[in-house]
């Protein structure tokens, strides 16, 4: 189980143009967001193979997103472990987000990123992309029942991880709403 109330494996990150989210660590992660984008990232120390990870909470919407698209009421990224290690000519052109994510550990290099999505429509979000040399999965695993809360189990790949991005965005489509985690195990 991921220790919410500690926030030494917690990375917070702010866009440099965008009004951040607020973020509470307690016994359980609240991410606030209005109209607000910031990547929370989560270090997993030591780095290590799972199977699954179960993840629980609600999410309170006051002013519904107008698309999912680009923005999320939540999101799971999982940052595996890969062969991409930049050098310091190719870092000073990465956007910063890509950077934290490179720095989560300096033993690895990075390889994959899947983002394992939670909606609130029938959106299904299932598409490949990359970055560099690293493979982003985009995938919507769950739904909010009509109450805001959700419950999935996610079946990860046969790698190690690194960390963990906790993903809530509104900044796009003026969103506001309160995204909370109540559990996050990693088996």
């Amino acid at each position: 189980m991921i220790p919410f109330e500690g926030a030494d494996n917690f990375l917070d990150l702010q866009y440099k143009k965008l009004k951040p989210n607020i973020v509470t660590l307690e016994k359980v992660v609240t991410l606030k967001v209005d109209s607000t984008a910031s990547p929370l990232f989560y270090k997993v120390d030591p780095p290590k193979i799972y199977k699954t990870a179960d993840i629980e909470g609600i999410i309170q919407i006051d002013t519904p997103l107008g698309s999912e698209e680009k923005d999320s009421y939540f999101q799971l990224g999982v940052v595996y472990e890969g062969s991409y290690r930049p050098g310091s000519f190719v870092r000073k052109f990465l956007p910063e987000w890509l950077l934290k994510i490179l720095s989560i550990n300096d033993k690895y290099g990075v390889g994959y990123v899947d983002f394992n999505h939670i909606t609130n429509s029938d959106y299904k979000l299932d598409k490949v992309d990359s970055i560099r040399d690293i493979d982003m999965k985009f995938k919507t695993v769950g739904k909010l029942n009509k109450d805001g809360f959700f419950k999935t189990t996610i079946k990860l790949r046969n790698k190690k991880i690194l960390g963990l991005w906790l993903r809530a965005d509104g900044d796009d489509h003026k969103g506001k709403f309160t995204t909370t985690v109540k559990k996050l195990n990693l088996n």
